[in-house]
């Protein structure tokens, strides 16, 4: 899958960097003292991120530069914690990364700008931290009025029923494809996301429905499978949901092959290679190669016969790696049985 390494990003960044859904995202969830300032339309997405790159890996940032009323601008920050359980220590980072947005805004202007943090948190357990700064403090109260201060606002996607999250087809989408990403009921949930989908234009739809793909491919491996995947949006999408998972899973097999061979990425991707079990594993692996080649093959050529699938499951890691490339030549089936004869011969 594309950026296996952080899928949280990779999602929440392509999804949240549309200022509509951004907009329609921080409009429902922030209170309305704050949203009474914003004004809609005027969310302009900033170019970078400020949170540390030793931290990449559990947090993800957006900074939206939007007009208050009146005659001002602010920035409305967001960040994404990807763990399953908040940092105690949230207040201190996110005053950090106001700092580096004033420092950038200083730039553009005389002055520090309002900057509105919000955090989008996904743990399956309710955010316990403290939403204001100064709970950090080990200080005397005496000196509280010395001390800095401030609060931030938190989108807790556990507090909310689904049913709850009354937002735009994306953002809803989205919103709960990120509450249940980590949970054992994903793949039940899944039809039901999808069929969000349908309110939109096919084109942004199917768009949009790769980039969903993409994710519960890379984050949700363990728990929902390929076979899901293609329930869910032949069930959605009964209309060109099978032709459009053919499409997709063949170029996902062309652009990731070498790598799922060498890796033995499971079958999210490629067919049920159990995590942990060592025994056996390079068999299945093998097994499941041959089965997508196979797959290519019957869309290439046409049914084959059972005596070409079983030659086709015979061959090794190197020579399915081999024909899933020379297939693209193949223009019939002989062409099929003169390579696999060629292979034959040089063994």
């Amino acid at each position: 899958m594309p950026d296996i390494t952080n899928p949280h990003d990779r999602f929440f960044k392509e999804v949240f960097s549309r200022p509509d859904v951004a907009e329609d995202f921080l409009f429902f969830f922030l209170p309305a003292h704050v949203t009474n300032l914003l004004q809609p339309g005027t969310f302009h997405l900033t170019q970078g991120s400020f949170v540390d790159p030793n931290l990449k890996e559990f947090y993800s940032d957006l900074l939206y530069l939007v007009d208050l009323k009146g005659e001002e601008q602010g920035f409305v920050y967001i960040l994404l914690e990807h763990k399953s359980y908040p940092a105690e220590d949230i207040a201190f980072q996110l005053l950090r990364y106001m700092t580096r947005i004033w420092e950038f805004a200083s730039k553009m202007a005389k002055g520090l700008p309002a900057v509105i943090p919000v955090v989008l948190y996904h743990g399956r357990y309710k955010w316990p931290v403290p939403l204001n700064f100064a709970a950090l403090y080990r200080a005397p109260e005496s000196l509280k009025e010395n001390l800095l201060d401030f609060t931030y606002n938190v989108c807790d996607l556990s507090a909310h029923a689904d049913e709850e999250i009354k937002l735009g087809v994306m953002a809803r989408a989205a919103l709960l494809l990120i509450k249940h990403i980590r949970r054992k009921d994903l793949a039940r949930r899944l039809k039901d996301i999808l069929l969000l989908l349908r309110a939109m234009k096919e084109q942004t739809a199917l768009a949009f429905l790769e980039t969903v793909l993409c994710y519960v491919g890379a984050s949700a491996a363990d728990t929902v499978t390929m076979d899901d995947c293609r329930k869910a949006v032949e069930a959605a999408f009964p209309e060109i949901g099978e032709t459009f998972m053919d499409r997709w899973t063949e170029q996902l097999v062309e652009k990731h092959r070498h790598e799922w061979l060498r890796q033995g990425i499971e079958e999210g991707l490629i067919k049920g290679i159990k995590e942990g079990r060592e025994e056996g594993r390079e068999e299945g692996m093998r097994d499941a190669a041959a089965s997508l080649t196979i797959r290519q093959l019957t869309r290439k050529l046409g049914n084959l016969d059972d005596g070409l699938r079983e030659r086709v499951r015979r061959l090794s890691f190197e020579d399915l790696e081999r024909l899933g490339e020379d297939l693209l030549d193949f223009q019939d089936v002989s062409a099929l049985r003169e390579w696999l004869e060629g292979i034959d011969k040089s063994r």
